[in-house]
């Protein structure tokens, strides 16, 4: 069985994300919540957290953790196979390792027993903390209180640090280039598989770290931006959106155009006129302290009163940040008719606006002084150059 790792034999990590005191700032509110909720000791399992706190991107192949104690070092439960890049990676030494023929979550078990937890707290909304694990921990600490932890990490990192931000900066220049060369590869004869290919070469030419930084689909009736690759080559008339999700350093941006190849109907080119006005009005209207709810009625209220959608399930924005699998987007905040939240600077987010036929997209980030958009390309309905 691994043993804890010694502090002195291990090598420095490499070039972190961010500054040590960023890391202890996190770690010191995490800190603060769990005294505030009378917990002693704090697991950590959710994949986005480890990074957030420790640095390490972990994978779902086996149980990984840490726990988190009110006072001492955090400890972390690590997979043998991972722990080259566990050190690279976070700035943490204080951990043990398991072989792949060990019970990992018994490994973690044991550690909360060693750390004499009281009142353990878990994050019962983690995608990785399965019930049947949930109660492997309990059985084998059978006098630890559970204290739900759920949803205090997600809100702690709705306010994006400057260094955040300039990873979603950088992300959002990627997402322009990524649709810009989709859009320039849409000519007759191109296939909307080679158009795809051309989004994600530029993606990694651009500087993205993630596999599916984008996708593509052409418009349906169903007035929803469902991704399909038919292998059928574009022709003078079609009208596809292009959406690019690219991240940098785990950050990410978005954005989506409406494209044509070679024409435009007048009706669309009105209809992608009338959205963009409609969104740019609830940019406008994002600032610090405004209502979730008003600032999605905005768009809501306008696209159905102008007959651009006929109902509107979906929200008109979400919250961007890091982001890893298995979420494949951060709800935190949404914004829908019966939000209640209000906007604080140092929030970024997706904002969303399609119909059947058009479709825009932005990441905007809040400021003091109100939106800013991240995503510079033109907010048009996009022409590819059939020559």
């Amino acid at each position: 069985m691994s043993q804890p790792s010694a502090t002195s034999s291990l090598p420095a990590p490499g070039a972190l994300d961010f500054t040590m005191a960023e890391y202890q700032a996190r770690l010191a509110a995490v800190r603060k919540a769990m005294s505030d909720q009378g917990a002693d000791t704090l697991l950590v399992d959710q994949i986005d957290h480890l990074v957030y706190l420790f640095g390490y991107l972990a994978t779902a192949a086996r149980y990984q953790a840490a726990l988190i104690p009110l006072d001492g070092e955090p400890y972390l439960i690590v997979r043998e196979l991972d722990l080259g890049t566990f050190l690279d990676q976070s700035w943490v030494r204080h951990l043990e390792t398991f072989a792949d023929d060990e019970e990992s979550v018994g490994k973690v078990a044991d550690a909360v027993g060693r750390l004499a937890a009281k009142r353990l707290a878990v994050e019962k909304d983690s995608n990785i903390l399965t019930v049947a694990r949930l109660r492997q921990l309990q059985a084998a600490n059978p006098g630890v209180e559970i204290v739900d932890f759920s949803g205090v990490l997600w809100k702690l990192r709705l306010i994006k640090s400057a260094a955040e931000l300039a990873y979603i900066r950088q992300a959002a220049q990627i997402a322009d280039g990524i649709v810009a060369a989709g859009s320039n590869s849409m000519t007759p004869g191109v296939t909307d598989r080679e158009t795809l290919a051309a989004m994600w070469e530029a993606a990694i030419t651009l500087g993205a770290d993630n596999t599916r930084s984008a996708l593509l689909g052409r418009f349906s009736p169903a007035d929803a931006l469902v991704p399909k690759i038919t292998g059928n080559p574009w022709v003078v008339g079609d009208k596809a959106f292009l959406e690019a999700t690219p991240q940098y350093r785990g950050y990410s941006a978005r954005v989506v155009r409406p494209v044509a190849v070679g024409v435009a109907a007048r009706r669309d080119l009105d209809a992608a006129k009338r959205v963009v006005d409609i969104q740019d009005q609830q940019i406008a209207a994002i600032r610090p302290g405004a209502a979730a709810a008003e600032v999605d009625a905005i768009c809501r209220k306008q696209m159905l009163d102008q007959g651009l959608k006929t109902r509107f399930p979906q929200l008109t924005a979400y919250t961007l940040g890091y982001q890893c699998v298995p979420r494949v987007s951060d709800h935190t905040r949404i914004l829908t008719p019966r939000q209640d939240w209000r906007f604080e600077a140092g929030m970024v987010f997706h904002l969303v606006a399609h119909t059947a036929d058009i479709a825009f997209s932005e990441t905007i980030a809040v400021t003091t002084d109100g939106a800013e958009r991240l995503t510079k390309i033109d907010r048009k309905l996009l022409l590819a150059n059939i020559f």
